[in-house]
């Protein structure tokens, strides 16, 4: 019973409270109804003149109940259309989203202000974070990424995953917020952490493919919510070399081929080389600012997985660069089948409307008390 009634309707939170005013009024109509035929509304003398006329016996007295089954047709009808009864087949969409892990480099070279926001200087990451933070929620050219799941890791000495991948973007946001170079608290150095001093770039490339692994094989199985993860995506960025700690440089994975096991995931890499060019970096003694990070090894990564390399120097090529990647990584998710049609309820609508003028034109014909 209860399948048949969840194929025929879906119901909204209004009409929980219909349902109450529904159970209240009725009654309420009834009894009304029974107060007003015991109460005179003209009152004579005599009744002799109206003896001949077999006063009480007249269909219209007789049926009088008619009023109020009106009414009450008319409420019943009411809720019927809040009810939302769905009277046409299933209606079809398709909705675009991929999984996207973020793996952002957090070692203390991030700190360097060499990036400018709103006509100031800024820390490279938190330049990164601005810009990663349009991309997610939307701002400026960046539509925003509402359908996909995203999640964040973050690696200096070691790689660690900061948020899952997720729908909830304004979770996202708010870690996103709160994630800072290790020895900073909100964008000032408390001080000197020894996990700053590495960039263990081949450790975040394998801790994000394995999120995005088990995404994609959530989505394979049918898990809901996880249809995105069909297409899976990294972004990489970073402004150093890999430089894992000491005593992890034996067995620390190699980062091109940690991005070859993620390209036999299925799982594409774009990466991006964050430098700024308002102040930091290496100088040459007579030459330019020479850049420090690892252009060739971030390039290998890209080609490996089908992606591409991108070069940040100014927080208006972050924007452009995360602007090309929303705009090539757009994949649909498939349809998407509901019922949530409205033209039952607006049959149900005009039922009741029609109820209650034909109860509005009778009270006042055939039916008319006086006064």
């Amino acid at each position: 019973m209860m399948e048949f009634f969840a194929e025929r309707f879906e119901p909204g939170a209004v009409f929980a409270a219909m349902c109450v005013v529904f159970v209240l009024t009725i009654p309420i109509v009834w009894l009304r109804h029974r107060g007003l035929r015991g109460r005179a509304t003209v009152r004579f003398s005599t009744v002799e003149g109206f003896l001949a006329r077999s006063v009480g016996t007249n269909w219209a007295m007789r049926t009088r109940w008619v009023i109020p089954l009106l009414r009450s047709l008319a409420i019943v009808t009411l809720v019927f259309a809040l009810a939302r009864p769905q009277l046409e087949g299933e209606t079809a969409d398709s909705r675009e989203g991929i999984a996207i892990g973020m793996v952002l480099d957090i070692s203390g070279s991030m700190r360097e202000q060499d990036f400018v926001i709103d006509g100031r200087r800024a820390r490279r990451i938190d330049a990164v974070k601005r810009v990663f933070k349009d991309f997610v929620l939307g701002s400026g050219s960046l539509a925003g990424r509402s359908n996909d799941l995203i999640g964040m890791t973050t690696f200096a000495m070691y790689a660690d995953t900061r948020c899952p991948l997720t729908l909830d973007h304004a979770n996202l946001a708010n870690l996103l917020d709160a994630t800072d170079i290790p020895g900073w608290v909100d964008g000032v150095q408390r001080y000197e952490h020894p996990e700053a001093n590495n960039t263990s770039l081949g450790d975040a490339i394998v801790v994000a493919s394995d999120e995005l692994r088990r995404a994609g094989e959530q989505a394979q199985a049918g898990v809901v919510g996880a249809e995105a993860a069909k297409s899976r995506v990294m972004i990489l960025l970073t402004d150093g070399a890999n430089n894992p700690p000491a005593e992890a440089r034996g067995s620390a994975p190699d980062p091109v081929e940690a991005a070859r096991l993620a390209a036999k995931l299925g799982i594409k890499a774009y990466t991006i080389g964050a430098v700024g060019s308002a102040r930091g970096g290496r100088r040459s003694f007579f030459g330019p600012r020479v850049a420090e990070v690892d252009e060739p090894t971030l390039k290998q990564i890209a080609a490996v997985t089908g992606g591409k390399y991108f070069r940040a120097t100014d927080t208006d090529s972050l924007v452009t660069i995360y602007d090309e990647i929303d705009k090539l990584e757009r994949r649909e998710t498939g349809e998407r089948t509901y019922r949530d049609n409205t033209r039952g309820s607006h049959l149900a609508m005009l039922v009741g409307l029609g109820l209650l003028m034909m109860e509005l034109f009778l009270t006042n014909t055939r039916y008319r008390r006086i006064p």
